[in-house]
């Protein structure tokens, strides 16, 4: 017997299979300096950008993410805020932005989580709230005619940083760069019209050529203006793998090319069964941030094959569109069908995306937020631990069965050579 560990909210779960497998996972490899040393490198090493050219601004805005994505603020912050003090603009003169997209509005107990109980008394913290009309400032259109609405207190701030991690994105390619800024502090309007391009057949997992969704966002970040971005790439401890700081283009791509070593993991061939983990809290909170998870697990699996997806899911599915987009449907195909018939909403999206997997493999969910009616209409097989779901697994595989685990499956980018 072999067993198989996932990480699962802040814990791990395990289970016993009688095959061996391969781990497919992001680097493993040690980082050459300390989260700390590497951070502070990037920082006084800018490419393309330079903080001694906020000199002077009365007014600042650092905009980082919220709880779903694991930027590491306590160690970028300090040294980052050290050095905007040594060109004179001291922490009163700072508002921290946190962008939640489409996402629900953090709330106050969340930002010492995000950037600690010292901070939170030092520096302004709002949390960006795409609903709210008041907030938001409309800078007219992008040329693929996405309504370019921002969060104001960013749009009037006199110089504009940007925090990130440079993460795997099922359509924008690859996280990091503009994206936090014009999907993270983007009205819902905005978000919604960049999210539709997600079917083009460039938007794809890892690809940022000719990718009209980043392509977008690069342009409205042009347009509503970046002086410069801290992104990280992460290995599978969270540990800073490389850290590049200064222009949003220019440093992303050296980034997007750390972050393509870490994250991209070559296969021979697909797999009978993929066993798949978001890579824990926050990856996993709620089954919208999941679905990461089981799209990049689709691509590792053939045809037919079996994905079991474990992730906690303490906050449910996490999105009502979602839930009540799935209603409407009684088997994928109903749900792709569905969707290209109705207008395109933010939140229904995750059904078409999830759909793209259900039609792909059987999917068996082990997740203690979601109940079995909600696993029903959600169309996969409910199993209440990771042993139930590998038992519930056995008897589909081949005798000699290909059976990848894909702990951190959120963060890594399956590529088959075929």
């Amino acid at each position: 017997m072999y067993e198989v560990k996932l990480p699962y909210g802040k814990k791990y779960v395990k289970a016993q299979i009688p095959f061996e497998y391969e781990t497919v996972s992001i680097s493993e490899e040690p980082v050459l300096h300390s989260n700390s040393e590497e951070i502070i490198r990037a920082i006084k090493n800018p490419i393309g950008a330079s903080l001694a050219d906020l000199k002077g601004a009365k007014n600042v805005v650092i905009v980082t993410s919220d709880l779903t994505r694991p930027v590491p603020n306590r160690l970028i912050l300090p040294p980052l805020l050290a050095e905007l003090e040594a060109i004179g603009i001291k922490k009163q003169q700072i508002t921290l932005l946190i962008g939640t997209g489409l996402h629900r509005v953090s709330p106050e107990e969340e930002f010492v989580e995000l950037i600690g109980e010292e901070l939170v008394k030092e520096i302004k913290v709002i949390s960006h709230d795409a609903w709210d009309e008041e907030n938001l400032t409309y800078l007219g259109r992008s040329s693929r005619n996405t309504p370019m609405v921002l969060n104001k207190h960013y749009v009037e701030a006199d110089a504009k940083i940007v925090l990130g991690v440079i993460d795997p994105h099922q359509f924008a390619g690859l996280s990091g760069g503009a994206k936090g800024v014009v999907i993270g502090l983007g009205g819902e309007k905005l978000v919604q019209a960049n999210h539709a391009m997600l079917t083009h057949p460039k938007a794809t997992l890892g690809n940022l050529e000719g990718n009209p969704v980043r392509e977008d966002i690069d342009e409205i970040g042009e347009k509503v203006g970046i002086d410069f971005i801290v992104n990280v790439v992460l290995n599978s401890k969270k540990e800073v793998v490389k850290a590049v700081a200064g222009h949003f283009i220019k440093a992303h791509k050296v980034g997007v090319e750390a972050a393509r070593k870490a994250l991209q993991v070559e296969l021979k061939e697909p797999a009978d069964l993929v066993i798949a983990a978001s890579g824990g809290f926050p990856k996993d909170v709620n089954l919208y941030q999941a679905q990461k998870a089981l799209l990049h697990a689709a691509i590792a699996v053939k045809e037919g094959g079996t994905i079991i997806l474990a992730a906690e899911c303490s906050e449910g599915v996490g999105e009502e569109r979602f839930t009540n987009t799935m209603k409407l449907s009684k088997t994928p195909q109903e749900i792709m069908d569905n969707f290209s018939k109705q207008e395109f909403r933010v939140g229904a999206h995750k059904a078409y995306l999830w759909g793209t997997s259900l039609l792909k493999a059987k999917v068996i969910l082990v997740a203690d937020g979601i109940d079995l009616p909600t696993a029903q209409i959600m169309q996969v097989e409910k199993a209440n631990t990771l042993q139930q779901a590998l038992d519930m697994s056995i008897d589909n595989l081949p005798e000699n069965p290909r059976i990848y685990v894909m702990p951190k499956a959120s963060s890594t980018i399956p590529l088959l050579k075929s």
